[in-house]
């Protein structure tokens, strides 16, 4: 909504070089004779001076000379401060808004277009105050402030005259239609950009808002509506425009494939690409690659995912984070369970939020410091003053022992929780440091006792008595090698393969699979314990009891959880067995110890299931 620079009647020598700067008709002819006329004007005070400053302003900003544009409006600005003249300021303030807006800066843009306006409503300019809260909704719409943008907006068109401000009427309603959009409210959506249409001043800004249109009915999937819309869009534009023929296009190839998915509009869409690509249409570049992504999601996954990795890198070359976001969605569509991706995914709306976040508070604090000084100046009673003053600390007071309040029960919260798993660890701990003692107690007191005794009785006693006797000795070696000792360091895994293979009966086949996938040292101690003597009992009840001829333990990780898949082929074990069973019982309590979750399969007739998850 940039606009002509303001004239005013000069007749003096430096006015010749304004004049033909006027009337050149490249802007760079037009730039060279306004720095010569501000080179022929000695005093500052001239009112040739400011005007030759906005053109200067105006000119630079048509060829994308940003720096140089805001360097004369500053000028500007430090002019029309020493001069208190508020309407060269605001002018000023109004320039360097729409700049910032170039510039994507829609922070600065929307402070820019507030002073702004707060000098025009002092001027008692309600229509050029009016155009200024335009400006600031259109800033909060491009920060995702919609519910800021509509208020703005709203406020502009109480005051835009609706004879005289026709495209800055169409403006407000298309940015409040946006909110509505990006809200949910398509209906409501529909109306405001019907009402942006009829306040088209041009055929260019009337096909826009019909493409707007359009979108929504395809977001009421209303797709035959839509499809109609376009088709008539993209018909009327004129052959010369690419920009706006590749959106007209892209959206109804992209609404025909979405009312038919058997259609084939790949040509179109690439179309459309090919010319946004001549362009420079960066950001109707990344509606094509997000639509060709979506069209090849099913019948061909290379090209989804190839659009889609262009459909990021563009967003991340013009640093759109909204456009990374949704290119990530889609990539974790078609690679589920990526860890880079939902990484990334994760980082960038968590940042997306916070920057949307600060814009709100930004915009919202502005608005208020703006409307508090106004009642201060206004002349606001000073008791009232000092009673909201009182308030305020009240509120801070509150909100300073609600957030202590807070702290402290986090912190109690957090100590509880660390002192249970600090129980839990020391409990595994020792359990295991009793296992080893009674297993050392075992092997060198009653194994070594039992062996004393079956060999001072090997001349004298029965052969059958010898044979209970090293029956007894062997059970007892057997509990002593099953507590034994665990190595939780670098040897832990061969200890561990050791302790299945040796509890493996010898007319079975163990098959295991994965094990050397896991990172075994990213496990602490305990959880290694845990797993150690669960996989030890399961071995030792399937060597007493399953009969089973083959045995499968496959280790996997996914998503930070250890799985441990275990089944064999022998005769299963019934639901009844394992609640009444203490093995069972021992198992689910190790793994809950640690957090994990054990379940067994006992819907097959024959044959056993376990799976162990742990977090990792």
């Amino acid at each position: 909504m940039s606009s002509e620079p303001y004239e005013q009647t000069r007749t003096d020598s430096s006015f010749t070089y304004f004049e033909k700067g006027k009337n050149s008709k490249e802007i760079r002819d037009k730039i060279s004779n306004f720095n010569k006329a501000l080179q022929s004007i000695a005093d500052k005070n001239d009112t040739l001076y400011p005007l030759l400053l906005d053109y200067k302003i105006y000119y630079h900003q048509r060829l994308k000379e940003y720096d140089s544009a805001l360097f004369f409006a500053d000028s500007l600005e430090r002019l029309a401060t020493f001069k208190k003249d508020t309407e060269w300021l605001a002018l000023a303030l109004y320039r360097k808004a729409v700049i910032n807006r170039d510039l994507d800066d829609q922070k600065k843009a929307f402070l820019y277009a507030f002073e702004a306006r707060k000098h025009y409503l002092q001027l008692g300019d309600s229509a050029k105050a009016a155009r200024r809260s335009l400006e600031m909704a259109i800033a909060q719409s491009r920060m995702q402030d919609y519910t800021g943008s509509q208020e703005s907006a709203t406020e502009a068109l109480r005051h835009l005259n609706k004879e005289k401000d026709l495209q800055y009427l169409s403006s407000a309603h298309n940015i409040i239609a946006i909110a509505y959009r990006n809200r949910g409210f398509y209906k409501d959506a529909l109306k405001e950009y019907k009402n942006a249409l009829r306040y088209a001043s041009n055929l260019q800004d009337s096909l826009t808002y019909k493409n707007n249109i359009g979108l929504v009915y395809r977001d009421l999937k209303n797709y035959e509506e839509a499809i109609s819309i376009f088709d008539d869009t993209y018909s009327k534009v004129s052959e010369n425009d690419y920009k706006s023929r590749a959106r007209y296009l892209n959206n109804l190839e992209f609404s025909k494939w979405l009312e038919n998915n058997d259609k084939e509009v790949s040509s179109g869409l690439l179309k459309a690409l090919q010319w946004r690509k001549s362009s420079n249409d960066y950001t109707g570049i990344i509606s094509s690659y997000e639509n060709l992504a979506k069209y090849y999601e099913k019948p061909n996954k290379n090209l989804a995912l190839k659009y889609s990795e262009k459909w990021l890198n563009t967003g991340k070359e013009n640093s759109n984070l909204q456009a990374q976001i949704d290119a990530l969605k889609q990539l974790l569509v078609i690679t589920p369970g990526d860890k880079d991706y939902i990484s990334d995914y994760i980082q960038l709306s968590d940042s997306l939020k916070k920057i949307n976040l600060q814009a709100k508070n930004t915009f919202a604090k502005i608005k208020f410091d703006e409307e508090r000084k106004q009642q201060q100046i206004s002349g606001l009673e000073a008791s009232a003053a000092l009673q909201a003053l009182e308030n305020q600390k009240i509120k801070t007071r509150n909100y300073i022992l609600m957030f202590i309040a807070i702290l402290v029960i986090a912190i109690a919260i957090f100590i509880v929780y660390f002192l249970k798993e600090k129980h839990k660890k020391e409990k595994i701990l020792e359990t295991h440091k009793t296992e080893t003692r009674i297993s050392k107690k075992i092997h060198d007191e009653l194994a070594n006792d039992v062996y004393n005794v079956m060999s001072s009785l090997e001349a004298i006693a029965p052969a059958e008595t010898m044979d209970r006797i090293e029956h007894i000795y062997n059970r007892t070696r057997n509990i002593s090698r099953e507590n034994n000792e665990i190595n939780t360091g670098e040897g832990y895994l061969d200890q561990l393969l050791s302790s299945l293979s040796s509890n493996c009966p010898r007319d079975a086949r163990l098959i295991l699979s994965g094990e050397k996938s896991i990172v075994w040292n990213a496990l602490n101690t305990e959880k290694k314990l845990v797993i150690y003597r669960v996989l030890q009992e399961i071995m030792i009840n399937m060597n007493k009891h399953s009969q089973a001829s083959l045995v499968a333990i496959i280790f996997s990780s996914e998503k930070n959880l250890l799985k441990i898949q275990y089944s064999d082929n022998g005769i299963g074990v019934k639901k009844e067995s394992l609640k009444s069973g203490n093995g069972v019982q021992n198992m689910e309590n190790r793994i809950f110890s640690i957090n994990g979750k054990l379940k067994f399969d006992t819907e097959q007739e024959t044959g056993l299931k376990i799976l162990i998850q742990i977090p990792i």
